[in-house]
Protein backbone atom coordinates (compact mmCIF):
# COMPACT_ATOMS: atom_id res chain seq x y z
CA UNK A 1 0.00 0.00 0.00
CA UNK A 2 1.62 3.37 -0.89
CA UNK A 3 0.93 5.78 1.53
CA UNK A 4 0.21 9.63 0.66
CA UNK A 5 2.53 12.30 2.47
CA UNK A 6 1.32 16.00 1.71
CA UNK A 7 4.70 17.49 0.67
CA UNK A 8 3.62 21.27 2.14
CA UNK A 9 6.35 23.68 1.74
CA UNK A 10 6.88 25.94 4.74
CA UNK A 11 7.39 29.10 4.66
CA UNK A 12 10.43 30.22 6.08
CA UNK A 13 11.45 33.86 6.35
CA UNK A 14 10.29 37.41 5.23
CA UNK A 15 8.47 38.58 2.04
CA UNK A 16 9.67 41.45 0.30
CA UNK A 17 6.93 43.62 1.43
CA UNK A 18 6.97 42.50 5.03
CA UNK A 19 10.82 43.55 4.89
CA UNK A 20 10.05 46.74 3.21
CA UNK A 21 7.12 48.06 5.62
CA UNK A 22 9.13 47.18 8.69
CA UNK A 23 12.04 48.97 7.34
CA UNK A 24 9.55 51.72 6.65
CA UNK A 25 8.09 52.20 10.11
CA UNK A 26 11.73 51.87 11.78
CA UNK A 27 12.86 54.86 9.23
CA UNK A 28 9.88 56.54 10.19
CA UNK A 29 10.53 56.07 13.96
CA UNK A 30 13.93 56.92 13.67
CA UNK A 31 13.29 60.36 11.95
CA UNK A 32 10.92 61.40 14.30
CA UNK A 33 13.23 60.52 17.69
CA UNK A 34 16.22 62.59 16.08
CA UNK A 35 13.89 65.14 15.64
CA UNK A 36 12.93 65.08 19.37
CA UNK A 37 16.65 64.80 20.05
CA UNK A 38 17.35 68.13 18.64
CA UNK A 39 14.20 69.55 20.08
CA UNK A 40 15.70 68.40 23.70
CA UNK A 41 18.76 69.74 22.83
CA UNK A 42 17.79 73.21 21.60
CA UNK A 43 15.45 73.31 25.18
CA UNK A 44 18.17 72.64 26.91
CA UNK A 45 20.36 74.92 25.59
CA UNK A 46 17.30 78.06 26.41
CA UNK A 47 17.15 76.46 29.86
CA UNK A 48 21.15 76.98 30.37
CA UNK A 49 20.74 80.70 29.21
CA UNK A 50 17.83 81.46 31.51
CA UNK A 51 19.67 79.86 34.44
CA UNK A 52 23.16 81.92 33.51
CA UNK A 53 21.33 85.22 32.45
CA UNK A 54 19.00 84.97 36.23
CA UNK A 55 22.61 84.58 38.21
CA UNK A 56 23.81 87.81 36.06
CA UNK A 57 20.37 89.51 36.96
CA UNK A 58 20.65 89.14 40.30
CA UNK A 59 24.56 89.75 40.90
CA UNK A 60 24.22 93.13 38.73
CA UNK A 61 20.87 94.01 40.83
CA UNK A 62 22.64 93.42 43.99
CA UNK A 63 25.21 96.01 42.80
CA UNK A 64 23.09 98.49 42.13
CA UNK A 65 21.49 97.84 45.35
CA UNK A 66 24.53 98.14 47.36
CA UNK A 67 25.22 101.72 45.51
CA UNK A 68 21.59 103.01 46.05
CA UNK A 69 21.82 101.81 50.05
CA UNK A 70 24.79 104.30 50.11
CA UNK A 71 23.37 107.27 48.34
CA UNK A 72 21.08 110.14 50.00
CA UNK A 73 19.43 110.80 47.21
CA UNK A 74 20.06 108.63 43.71
CA UNK A 75 19.75 109.87 40.68
CA UNK A 76 16.58 108.57 38.34
CA UNK A 77 18.35 107.07 35.60
CA UNK A 78 18.59 104.07 32.92
CA UNK A 79 21.51 102.14 32.04
CA UNK A 80 23.15 99.86 30.01
CA UNK A 81 26.10 97.47 29.55
CA UNK A 82 27.57 94.08 29.10
CA UNK A 83 29.09 91.62 31.28
CA UNK A 84 32.72 91.27 30.98
CA UNK A 85 34.32 87.54 30.99
CA UNK A 86 33.38 84.39 29.49
CA UNK A 87 29.58 86.45 29.28
CA UNK A 88 29.98 88.20 26.27
CA UNK A 89 26.80 87.21 24.51
CA UNK A 90 24.86 88.82 27.62
CA UNK A 91 23.75 92.52 28.36
CA UNK A 92 21.94 94.22 31.04
CA UNK A 93 19.48 97.40 31.08
CA UNK A 94 18.62 98.71 34.46
CA UNK A 95 16.35 101.48 35.42
CA UNK A 96 15.46 103.52 38.89
CA UNK A 97 11.99 104.83 40.14
CA UNK A 98 10.29 106.37 42.70
CA UNK A 99 7.60 105.19 44.24
CA UNK A 100 5.23 107.11 46.70
CA UNK A 101 7.51 106.71 50.17
CA UNK A 102 10.19 109.38 49.97
CA UNK A 103 13.68 106.96 50.00
CA UNK A 104 12.23 103.69 48.24
CA UNK A 105 12.92 103.38 44.58
CA UNK A 106 12.17 100.54 42.88
CA UNK A 107 14.78 98.59 40.74
CA UNK A 108 14.34 96.73 37.52
CA UNK A 109 16.83 95.19 35.69
CA UNK A 110 16.40 93.04 33.03
CA UNK A 111 19.33 90.36 31.23
CA UNK A 112 18.87 89.51 28.00
CA UNK A 113 21.11 88.01 25.16
CA UNK A 114 19.44 88.37 22.19
CA UNK A 115 19.30 91.95 21.03
CA UNK A 116 16.28 91.58 18.96
CA UNK A 117 14.54 89.61 20.57
CA UNK A 118 14.33 90.27 23.80
CA UNK A 119 10.60 89.92 24.86
CA UNK A 120 11.44 85.95 24.67
CA UNK A 121 15.24 86.18 25.15
CA UNK A 122 15.50 87.85 28.54
CA UNK A 123 15.06 87.82 32.45
CA UNK A 124 14.30 90.43 34.42
CA UNK A 125 14.48 91.32 38.06
CA UNK A 126 12.75 94.14 39.80
CA UNK A 127 12.94 95.07 43.61
CA UNK A 128 12.67 97.72 45.98
CA UNK A 129 15.68 99.29 47.63
CA UNK A 130 15.60 102.25 50.25
CA UNK A 131 18.18 105.16 49.45
CA UNK A 132 19.93 105.99 52.97
CA UNK A 133 23.79 106.56 53.14
CA UNK A 134 25.69 107.31 56.14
Amino acid sequence: MRQITDHKTSVQGFTLLEVLFAVAIIGISMVTLVGLEFKTIRLQQISNRITVAALLAEEKLNEKMAEISATPSPSLYNDEGDFEDDDEDFHWEYSLATTPAATLYRIDLTVYWDPENKEESSVTLSSFVAAGGP
